[in-house]
């Protein structure tokens, strides 16, 4: 800038001072921005001044090679260090065979890789300039006596070829189109392919004309006549970067192509490539230019000064729009201001932002565009480099003076110095990166938080309890993790779709919210899945249980209450498991672990419950997980028993029996149907036992009619056997293998696999009854009863649950109910059938009003099916 100064003072010494100080001032502003611009791009982009340009030099001699000096030769290599030379540039070789250039090329190691050959492919990698360097072709060469001559005599030969040279492209395409096999050799060095020819290795190399011209003859070759390929050379560069590069090139190539005796046309006449016929002898140019000179001596004094003072006028104002046409299509805030913080002068982007022009910016301060609080932050930054001479780095947020939001902005503040050192002024370039920052919020945003609920997932949930964990300090406080999950999500998601479902997850995640401290955390981490951290309660471990108490209490009766979803009240409660985060004592994995078993505890507890976590948790959890192995382990030994028992009407006469499944562990003795059963249907082991009670259940009705003596045989059916797509099927099959009578076979279900699948259900037990099979309501009216089903679905008979059978007939509650089933059953032809009947009173009762049939310990207990056989065989 001071140097453009003093040749500015230097002319003006012989012209009139008056005429330029308007351009003077001028000129000191745009120095300003000049020198701003080229710090900005010399930290973003570029280099200012003496560009050092990286050239990827890859051994193509004559186009490309690098000299015994290191410096880039050959006919493009030459060609580059004479427009570096006029651009100011440092040219940097970089050696690398072709591949590596190529690479290097499109990941920005090197800005120039000379003698590339255009392709529409090529075109999508890097960035051409438009002129063409050099034009030149492809050529095939072979060994003396060799039969090459069409490209029909290439099929099956081994060829030579650069890798990810345009020729190797090229022998790609040629092969599919002409339908011939080339056996492609790829190398990293061409030359490599000649002295593999030569030595036998190959059958023909493929090169470029002037790299093949120049070596064929040192190893022995001759041209073929194939010619391939015309192409054009160019120096590309990296994609969206190093434009102002290829651009200078385009220029000097126009300019030296047109101009007969260029640089352009000596560096290929000195490597053989061309000649030009119209080169003007050099003493033509100077008896031109001495002409010239005696045309220019001729002029008045008056005359060349005013000439002289025009060309100087149009200079300065050429410089001046190119320089701000420069500053204004930087995409970027560039201005000026004095040490008063009064814009000098701003770019477009500026003035855009501001709604101003560039004379209405001049004078302007910052209070007139921002708010209070941005002006105060903006001031603060500009006086470190005003009156400290700071560099100053800094992300600034700007907001308007009505609030309205104008980015987040990255800016570079220099100050400008005059001859003694002072500071004049504040140079800035400021680049938007409001969009750079947003999407780093929707980054951390999708890591770390769910996007339905908005909530923090489980990966922020896992690094909050680690924290708490790893506290290592003495006065480290402890935390409480709630795991909650919620009752009847499921079946509110299945009827309703996920649109409702939805909705009540976002409803369930604002109540949780609300019912706890900004410090805590309330997370989901899967489905209806939903944790709360405590975070720091206290030091006492029973205060901290006490305060998680209350917490989950909140939380078991904000879910109680119904979610209204478009005029429709939907309810759900919530299992809750509690354990503490004491830190120094569990990992993450451990505290997330117990709060998950001690939900599972208040599930199995009946839901809608709290427990607490305890260390008998988990000493069932793995007595459970033992059962699951040794059940899986038991099938298909005599651990696993049928059992029948039979049932009974009035005359004691045995007219029915349920076949009933009985596990004898060896360590643990016998294991309830209540324990295994629901275990078996978790872990998919039921589907097992299932067909192996139905194959039983087959066998044992063909030997009762062989007895003579056959009667109806209930089986349960679980529901997740039931839903089975092939269950009909595997039915069928087994009534056809083992020759069973289908309508002695009864499907005990529960009222719970019709509610679930109503139908599906009804098209199952359709196919199935039209086979013969008959079906039971197990447990009648202990749990959704309808008598919509009863009327709709092919039933065969009604359990009376034992539940109700117990009391009669002294409570009058049961009495009622049972009365009010048989009477039902009764009106709709259905069998009924009462359980858990014990004593003569109970069975009298049920006697007078009508019940078909009885089973319990007064008439029988469960037994072997091989006892029962030997009775019905006495």
């Amino acid at each position: 800038m001071q140097q453009l100064l003093t040749r500015s003072d230097t002319t003006q010494a012989s012209l009139n001072r008056a005429f330029f100080m308007p351009y003077i001032k001028r000129w000191t502003i745009l120095g300003c921005a000049a020198l701003l611009l080229g710090i900005w791009l010399n930290s973003s982009w570029a280099q200012t001044q003496q560009r050092i340009v990286r050239v990827g030099i890859h051994d193509s001699a004559p186009t490309v090679l690098l000299s015994e000096a290191g410096q880039p030769s050959g006919i493009l290599g030459e060609l580059l260090v004479a427009i570096a030379k006029e651009e100011n540039w440092v040219l940097q070789p970089v050696p690398c065979a072709w591949q590596e250039c190529l690479d290097a090329l499109q990941t920005g190691l090197i800005d120039l890789l000379p003698g590339t050959a255009f392709s529409e492919q090529r075109e999508h990698l890097y960035d051409f300039h438009q002129i063409s360097a050099l034009r030149s072709w492809s050529q095939v060469y072979e060994r003396r006596g060799g039969e090459i001559r069409t490209i029909l005599n290439l099929n099956d030969k081994q060829i030579a070829v650069l890798a990810g040279s345009s020729q190797h492209e090229y022998l790609v395409a040629l092969a599919a189109d002409f339908g011939i096999q080339l056996k492609l050799i790829r190398l990293g060095q061409l030359e490599e392919g000649f002295e593999l020819v030569a030595n036998g290795g190959a059958d023909a190399v493929i090169a470029d004309y002037y790299f093949g011209e120049a070596h064929a003859p040192k190893y022995g070759l001759i041209t073929t006549p194939i010619m391939l390929q015309p192409t054009q050379l160019f120096y590309a560069a990296q994609k969206g970067r190093n434009g102002a590069l290829l651009m200078a090139i385009d220029q000097r190539l126009k300019q030296w192509q047109s101009t007969p005796g260029s640089a352009y046309y000596r560096i290929l006449q000195h490597w053989g490539s061309a000649h030009s016929s119209s080169v003007a002898p050099a003493s033509f140019w100077w008896a031109l230019a001495a002409l010239a000179g005696l045309l220019l001596l001729a002029l008045a004094i008056a005359a060349l000064l005013k000439a002289q003072v025009a060309r100087q006028t149009r200079h300065l104002q050429a410089s001046e729009a190119k320089l701000n046409t420069i500053l204004d299509s930087v995409d970027a805030h560039i201005y000026i201001k004095d040490c008063n913080l009064r814009y000098l002068y701003g770019n477009a982007r500026i003035c855009e932002l501001f709604g101003t022009t560039p004379e209405g910016l001049v004078g302007s301060t910052d209070s007139q565009f921002f708010d209070k609080s941005t002006c105060l932050s903006i001031r603060r930054n500009d006086l470190r480099v005003t009156e400290g001479g700071e560099r100053v780095v800094v992300e600034e947020v700007h907001v308007a003076p009505d609030g309205t939001p104008l980015g987040t902005f990255l800016s570079i503040k220099i100050p400008l110095r005059n001859q003694a050192g002072d500071v004049e002024a504040l140079c800035a370039i400021s680049t938007d990166i409001s969009e750079h920052r947003a999407a780093q919020q929707t980054i951390h945003q999708l890591a770390f938080y769910d996007p339905l609920t908005e909530l923090p997932n489980r990966r922020l949930l896992l690094e909050r309890i680690n924290y708490i964990l790893d506290d290592t300090d003495e006065e480290a406080q402890i935390g409480a993790v709630l795991f909650i999950d919620l009752d009847n999500f499921k079946r509110i998601n299945d009827a309703r779709g996920h649109d409702v479902g939805d909705a009540v997850l976002r409803s369930v995640a604002l109540r949780l919210k609300g019912i706890v401290h900004n410090n805590d955390t309330v997370a989901r981490i899967g489905g209806d899945e939903f944790v709360i951290l405590l975070a720091s309660i206290g030091q006492d471990p029973e205060t901290v249980k006490h305060i998680a108490m209350q917490v989950a209490e909140r939380a078991r009766a904000a879910l109680e209450q119904p979610i209204i979803i478009e005029n429709q009240d939907y309810l759900t409660g919530g299992s809750i498991g509690i354990t503490l985060a004491v830190p120094g004592e569990k990992s993450t994995a451990d505290v997330l672990r117990e709060a998950d078993m001690a939900m599972y505890r208040s599930k199995e507890s009946g839901r809608n419950r709290i427990t607490f976590y305890e260390t008998s948790i988990h000493s069932e959890a793995h007595k459970r997980l033992t059962l699951e192995h040794d059940l899986a382990q038991a099938i298909g030994t005599p651990q696993v028993q049928m059992q029948i028992q039979t049932q009974h009407n009035s005359e004691h006469r045995v007219v029915g029996a349920e076949l009933l499944m009985r596990w004898d562990h060896p360590v643990h003795g016998p294991i309830s149907p209540d324990v295994f059963i629901p275990i078996a249907e978790e872990t998919g082991v039921i589907l097992v036992l299932g067909d192996w009670a139905l194959r039983h259940a087959c066998d044992l009705l063909v030997q009762l009619r062989e007895t003579g003596q056959p009667y109806p045989l209930s089986i349960n059916v679980s529901p997740r056997q039931f839903r089975q797509p092939n269950f009909v099927d595997r039915v069928q099959s087994i009534l056809l293998e083992s020759g069973a009578p289908a309508n002695l076979l009864v499907f005990e279900i529960t009222e719970g696999i019709l509610i679930e699948d109503w139908d599906g259900s009804i098209n199952r037990m359709t196919q199935l009854n039209s086979l013969g099979v008959r079906f039971s309501i197990d447990d009648f009216g202990t749990r959704h009863s309808s008598l919509t089903y009863l009327k709709r679905l092919p039933l065969y008979e009604l359990k009376i649950s034992a539940l109700f059978v117990r009391d009669t007939p002294h409570n009058t509650d049961d009495v009622a109910i049972v009365k009010l089933i048989l009477a039902m059953a009764s009106q709709l032809n259905l069998r009924t059938v009462a359980e858990g009947v014990e004593t003569q009173e109970q069975a009298d009762f049920l006697v007078q009003n009508g019940c078909d049939a009885m089973q319990g310990f007064l008439f029988s207990r469960p037994i072997p099916v091989s006892e029962c056989l030997g009775e019905q065989t006495a």
